[in-house]
Formats: C-alpha cells, sequence, structure tokens
C-alpha cells in the first residue's frame, strides 16, 4: 500500500520540467518531449496522465493517453527517495483506471532494452511481453 502522505492528480503542463528532471534522473526512463509536445499530448488526453506529490514536490509522473482503441503509457518513473513503496503501481492503476472509463480495453507501454528493472516491474504487475509484435518507427520531423 502506497504511503498515505502522497498526493496522486492529474499532470499539467505546468508540471514539464518537474516531470522532465523526474524522467531524466532515473535510470531506464527515456523522455525527449518538448513543452508545447508535452502539453499537446496533455491537451488531447486530459486527466489521464497522473502525478504523484509529496510536500508539494512532484516524486512520480507517468504520461497516459490513447488514439480512441489502444492506451499507452510513457516514462513512469518514481523519484528514487521513494521507490518500492507502491507509489509507482498506485499511479499506473489510476491510469489505467481513466484509460477503462475512456472505454479502452488495452494498454501498451515500451520498455527500452536493457532496462532490467523497468521490465520486472511491469512483468510482476501483470504486464506481458508482445513477442508477435516488433516496433519500427519512422520520425516525421527532424529529432533533436
Amino acid at each position: 500500500m502506497p504511503p498515505s502522505f502522497v498526493l496522486y492528480e492529474p499532470l499539467l503542463e505546468s508540471d514539464f520540467a518537474a516531470a522532465m528532471d523526474l524522467w531524466q534522473s532515473v535510470e531506464g526512463v527515456r523522455a525527449t518531449e518538448t513543452s508545447e509536445e508535452f502539453a499537446h499530448y496533455l491537451k488531447r488526453n486530459p486527466g489521464l496522465s497522473i502525478a504523484a506529490r509529496a510536500n508539494g514536490q512532484l516524486i512520480g509522473a507517468v504520461l497516459c493517453g490513447h488514439d480512441g482503441r489502444r492506451g499507452y503509457l510513457y516514462h513512469l518513473a518514481v523519484a528514487a527517495a521513494y521507490a518500492r513503496q507502491g507509489i509507482g503501481a498506485e499511479i499506473v492503476s489510476r491510469a489505467l483506471a481513466g484509460l477503462r472509463q475512456a472505454g479502452i480495453a488495452r494498454c501498451t507501454i515500451f520498455v527500452i532494452r536493457g532496462n532490467e528493472q523497468g521490465r520486472l516491474f511491469w512483468l510482476k504487475s501483470g504486464w506481458r511481453i508482445r513477442e508477435d509484435l516488433e516496433p519500427l518507427a519512422i520520425d516525421l520531423q527532424p529529432m533533436e
């Protein structure tokens, strides 16, 4: 059970800098959004991305959204000082509840190769590896 002093609420546009700092501080998380991309994602998926706060500070976050058919979680991270207290699991639970409420039947995550700690978190949480798919990507804009 996560600590009772943690407040869970929607991630806000004003959380951009703190979220990027958090995501960049956690091994195995790769976040490259610009503030404009972050704001656009939150506007397109209102209330689905979750922030965890302690004493007004962002200590955990995930981007959550959907395309009308499938849900996606990106960049789940919890600050090291608060890790292994159930905060990440609670963030995910709340994000998935939002997707269910929106009528989304399946959610996908992408785990960076070599992120064994993250991979184990997801597998222990009931997620499964999709062996029938191989991700492919194309850049539509120059990547920085």
